[in-house]
């Protein structure tokens, strides 16, 4: 029994999963539409050309004294220009030596005809202020009176230039903390419109394969619960799953949806930082290795250092950008450590062991190419990590779905024998959600849900209903003099009634406590108070052990008009009718 029930639970949770990735899939989509919508603009030529500013700057050691009207000395005027030294990139100028401010400047040359021209960076470490004639014009972090501040992400640049900077020089004062000093990867002149077609253009990639990535973790794990293998599923989706936030994370389009740039570089470092612990554990899973206690050790040590690295960074105990150099060398130790692993027992490991071999060597040589690049051991270039990922994640899927078919066979066994249950439980439930527990009428929700739509056809079609609103009268005595119990037996015997005098094509609800509603369809206000009557004196017949006197109602009724606009008005007028019922006696049928 106990097996059964557990094949009961997984089926339920990979349907609820499925229905899960159905949501993803609908929320790709949408993004997609809407970066659709932002490229269509994109397609209107703009004024100005994009220019790479890559040549012809300086500069400058150290942090700028300030004016008394808080203007940077070195961003005006000229005359220690001997103090400025040439460099082709601004970036990591040389006799560094702790040195951890620095100001670049160059001059902004362009004679063209601009409509709305802004500069683009890539990145910028750490922190950054830009200048023209003495007024900033951009900032990104805060400077203190140190002139040093906090790493708060890297985010791609945007700077709004005015529109008679030709021939200008434009300065950036720059603090950073991190290996890297400066601007970095690409700094570009361009009109605004050009700058967004080509952020999400250059993040297309990352955002497919990123999706890819998480489709493909969601898909492992739901096979993890109907597969024997469960740890390879569970592993494959944990490694899909961190690759694909890492590379959404650091995408540049994800700027476009939550300026967070903080928030965006701790959740690409956590996908970064545990994609280690992955790929450790999945080497472990493939193979019986003589150095298994290794290859635990090297997933622990990134475990811990994950843990450390980002829980610093979010307890304000470390920065984060001063964890990736160390990061990237224990990564680099422990590719070779596996790689070491893998040469010396590549001959008696399966031929599908090796193909996955082979496409992670390919990921890896990826990896270790961008972290050239991130360091300037490598000319800096958009180098497709995502692609490598995709191969290597597609591989280890296509593996791990060798023996669909059991599965499909597991699957297709287990519904013949659930999928009926399912059908009733849902239906059970549907109709438990829609019924008052009590009197098994319907209730108030599923009332108004259902009556809204047969008022709304009324009105269309100029079709007459009516509704009845009734109230038991003293329905508190019943309950003071003999109990709750009796004054429930009232309410069930009431609602009796009421499905006995109700048409198969009427409503009829509990709205609370004793009073209920129904609405009658193709009645006019004659035919629902003859019906009002007949059910008054069926009520009025009620009898109950032990309990005295007869049980009465108060009825108002009321019948769709042309001065009616909703449901509500309508069942609010029936409702006035059933109050003056009551002021005048009770026991009354009363059309309002």
């Amino acid at each position: 029994m106990s097996v059964f029930y557990l094949k009961c639970i997984r089926s339920r949770l990979s349907a609820y999963l499925f229905q899960l990735c159905c949501f993803l899939r609908r929320s790709i989509l949408h993004v997609i539409a809407c970066l659709t919508l932002i490229l269509i603009p994109c397609l209107v030529s703009a004024h100005g050309e994009t220019k790479n500013i890559d040549s012809n700057w300086q500069y400058r050691w150290g942090d700028s004294p300030f004016t008394a009207k808080g203007i940077p000395e070195w961003a005006v005027g000229d005359e220690d220009s001997d103090q400025w030294k040439s460099i082709d990139f601004p970036s990591n100028p040389p006799g560094r030596n702790g040195k951890k401010n620095v100001w670049y400047r160059t001059i902004l040359g362009d004679q063209s005809v601009w409509r709305d021209p802004v500069i683009y960076i890539y990145s910028v470490d750490l922190i950054t202020e830009v200048y023209i004639d003495g007024q900033q014009i951009y900032h990104y972090g805060s400077f203190d009176k140190n002139g040093q501040g906090q790493f708060e992400g890297w985010p791609w640049h945007m700077i709004t230039l005015p529109m008679d900077f030709a021939g200008k020089m434009i300065y950036f004062r720059i603090y950073s903390s991190a290996t890297d000093i400066g601007l970095w990867g690409e700094v570009k002149l361009m009109e605004r419109i050009d700058l967004l077609h080509h952020v999400i253009e250059d993040s297309l990639t990352d955002i497919v394969v990123s999706c890819l990535s998480l489709l493909i973790s969601l898909l492992a794990f739901m096979f993890s619960f109907v597969k024997s293998n469960r740890r390879s599923f569970l592993l494959v989706s944990f490694f899909t799953f961190a690759s694909g936030v890492m590379l959404f994370a650091q995408s540049q389009a994800k700027q476009l949806l939550v300026n967070a740039p903080l928030m965006w570089d701790h959740l690409a470092a956590t996908g970064y930082f545990a994609l280690p612990i992955a790929m450790a554990m999945l080497f472990d899973s493939w193979h019986s290795w003589k150095f298994t206690k290794i290859i635990k050790a090297v997933w622990v040590f990134h475990l811990v250092f994950a843990i450390f690295a980002i829980g610093g960074s979010l307890t304000g105990m470390l920065e984060l950008s001063s964890m990736y150099l160390l990061f990237d060398i224990f990564l680099t130790v422990s590719l070779l450590i596996l790689f070491v692993n893998t040469f010396l027992q590549f001959k008696q490991v399966k031929g599908v062991v090796k193909v996955l071999i082979s496409t992670f060597a390919i990921f890896s040589i990826f990896l270790l190419i961008d972290m050239g690049e991130a360091y300037g051991f490598i000319p800096w270039t958009r180098m497709p990590l995502a692609v490598g990922l995709l191969l290597f994640s597609i591989t280890m899927v296509a593996v791990s779905l060798k023996h669909f078919a059991v599965v499909q066979k597991e699957l297709k066994e287990l519904n013949a024998t659930l999928e009926q249950k399912v059908e009733d439980r849902t239906a059970e439930l549907k109709r438990l959600a829609s019924t008052d527990s009590l009197t098994s009428l319907m209730n108030r929700r599923a009332f108004y849900e259902e009556a809204k739509r047969v008022f709304s056809k009324a009105k269309r079609y100029e079709r007459c209903i009516s509704v009845l609103v009734l109230d038991v009268d003293h329905f508190k005595q019943f309950n003071d003099q003999y109990g709750h119990g009796i004054g429930d037996a009232v309410l069930i015997k009431v609602a009796n009634c009421i499905q006995t005098m109700c048409r198969e094509s009427d409503l009829s609800a509990r709205l609370g406590g004793e009073e209920f509603v129904i609405l009658l369809e193709e009645a006019d206000a004659k035919k629902a108070l003859l019906i009002a009557e007949r059910l008054r004196q069926l009520v009025s017949e009620i009898t109950i052990p032990d309990v005295a006197g007869r049980i009465t109602l108060c009825v108002g009724i009321t019948t769709i008009g042309a001065d009616i606009e909703n449901l509500d008005a309508l069942i609010k007028r029936a409702d006035s009718g059933m109050y003056l019922a009551k002021n005048n006696g009770r026991n009354k049928c009363q059309v309002a």
